[in-house]
């Protein structure tokens, strides 16, 4: 009897310090901003791209930004964001977990288990190294989550063999100008489009949620700055 206690006490002070260390988020659509990183149009316009590549493709990218990840690893909160929300279609775990935590100056990409195999882990460091990092470095934060957004997503995409349509302009390179990057009469192009495409406004309501998968084995890669 006396052992039957003593195990209920551990078993009840594991759970505590479990949930004690939880990290629960409040997703608007595919973002959880828990540390305000973001503006309401830069929301949007993710949002409305990251439905896009649901629709056609069932994967579900999800940005989350942490005031703090409560001294557990970026690793562990990625892969706990990915099962306990069940991002992915089911049986086909195309999960991605987006996350950065500015206070600890910690970021982490994680795949679902049904894109390890269909998105190269030189892809995501290429992400991380060229894309990210040197935006949070600067601690441009906003600009580094839409860039890093945007070309994961596109990479998601071609993995799953559909085109999207982004809204919303991605940033360029850091340390590169726009005008480094393209051929000098896309810009006219983009002016116009930009005038006569008014943006499309994410409906939380038309969201279905999550697809039900949340199959997440690690396979990912980490930063700092």
């Amino acid at each position: 009897m006396i052992k039957k206690c003593w195990l209920f006490i551990l078993v009840a002070l594991f759970l505590g310090v479990s949930q004690a260390n939880a990290i629960t988020v409040k997703f608007n659509g595919f973002i959880a901003d828990e540390a305000d990183l973001l503006s309401p149009q830069v929301e949007n316009d993710l949002n409305m791209t990251l439905w896009d590549l649901q629709k056609k493709s069932g994967a579900d990218l999800v940005v989350v930004t942490l005031p703090s990840l409560n001294g557990r690893s970026v690793e562990d909160v990625a892969i706990d964001i990915g099962r306990s929300y069940k991002l992915g279609a089911k049986g086909k775990n195309n999960g991605v977990v987006f996350l950065t935590a500015p206070t600890e100056r910690r970021m982490r990409i994680e795949l679902g288990t049904g894109l390890e195999n269909q998105i190269p882990m030189s892809t995501l460091e290429n992400i991380r190294d060229t894309d990210i990092l040197p935006y949070y470095k600067k601690l441009d934060y906003e600009n580094g989550i839409r860039r890093g957004t945007y070309i994961l997503a596109q990479t998601v995409a071609n993995a799953e063999n559909v085109t999207i349509r982004q809204q919303g302009a991605c940033p360029p390179k850091s340390g590169s100008s726009r005008r480094d990057e393209y051929p000098w009469w896309v810009w006219p192009i983009a002016i116009i489009m930009s005038i006569f495409s008014p943006r499309r406004r994410f409906n939380s309501g038309s969201f279905g949620g999550f697809g039900g998968g949340g199959g997440f084995g690690g396979c990912g890669c980490s930063g700092s700055w």
